[in-house]
Parts: C-alpha cells; structure tokens; sequence
C-alpha cells in the first residue's frame, strides 16, 4: 500500500483488473460511494483500503457496480465473529472426538496384545470399544475448549 492505512481501515481484494485503467474505475467508483473517502492502494496486489464513513457492504457494492469481483480482506468486521467461534468449537470438538477415539482405540488394543489377562479367551476385546468410547469422550470437550481458545484469540489479537 502507498501508507499505512489507519486499524479501521476496511481493506478491499479486487478481482479482475488488468491495468490502470482499472484501477481508475475502481476508484472512481469508491469515490462516488463516499467522496470524502481516504484511499491506500497496493495495485500489484490488488487490494484498497477505505477509510469510510459507509459501511463495507455499499464499498463492495460499488466496486461490484462498476463490474469488478471484491473481498472484504481485513478491518474491523473482518476479525472473528461469534458464530466463528462457535464453528471453531465445533470444529475442534469434532476433531478432539475423532482424535480420542482413535487414541482410546490404540489403548484398547494395546491393552489387548499386552495384558496377560487377556490371552485367549477374548475378554478384554470389549476393552476396545469402551477405551474408543471413552477417548472419545473427553476427547469432545477438549477439542471444544481449544476451538473456545482459538476463536477467542482470532477475535482479539
């Protein structure tokens, strides 16, 4: 970007531009949203950060009238919002119960192969299942409190 735009700054992925002819319609466009508009532009990346007064959705909107594709990469809004962080937990609750289970699994089966008590007569292969179940279990809610964890620091970092 020609400077550092200021943190509040709604910065704006554009696709479809092939030169400065482009980059001109862009901000013109921009500019007809809101004339008092600051503009930081990086055009090699494609990207514009607008200091506005106008939301980020009528932004998009112009830049989309004047026929190019847009992103809302960063600013205020882009951080994290709560239904993230509630996709995160159940992300990771999903990830911690799968990751249990196949570890209580492991436990249950090595518990099979190495236990004396076990020879022969099948009785510890219920183990199994209920080592998977268990891991299972607490592998849930762990996986939810580090996808907590996780969402809470991508909303204030």
């Amino acid at each position: 970007m020609t400077s550092q735009p200021p943190p509040d700054a709604v910065v704006l992925s554009i696709t479809g531009l092939q030169g400065p002819a482009d980059a001109a319609a862009v901000q013109a466009a921009l500019m007809r949203c809101d004339p008092a508009a600051r503009l930081w532009t990086d055009w090699p990346r494609a990207l514009v950060a607008v200091q506005s007064g106008a939301p980020p959705t009528a932004l998009c909107a112009a830049v989309q009238g004047a026929g190019y594709g847009v992103l809302v990469n960063g600013g205020p809004r882009a951080r994290g919002s709560i239904a993230g962080i509630f996709g995160r937990m159940l992300l990771f609750g999903l990830l911690g119960l799968f990751v249990g289970m196949a570890l209580g699994i492991g436990f249950g089966l090595a518990n099979s192969a190495l236990n004396p008590n076990c020879r022969g007569s099948g009785n510890c292969a219920i183990g199994v299942g209920v080592f998977g179940g268990l891991g299972a279990f607490l592998g849930a809610p762990a996986g939810a409190v580090v996808g907590l964890l996780v969402g809470l620091a991508r909303r204030w970092r």
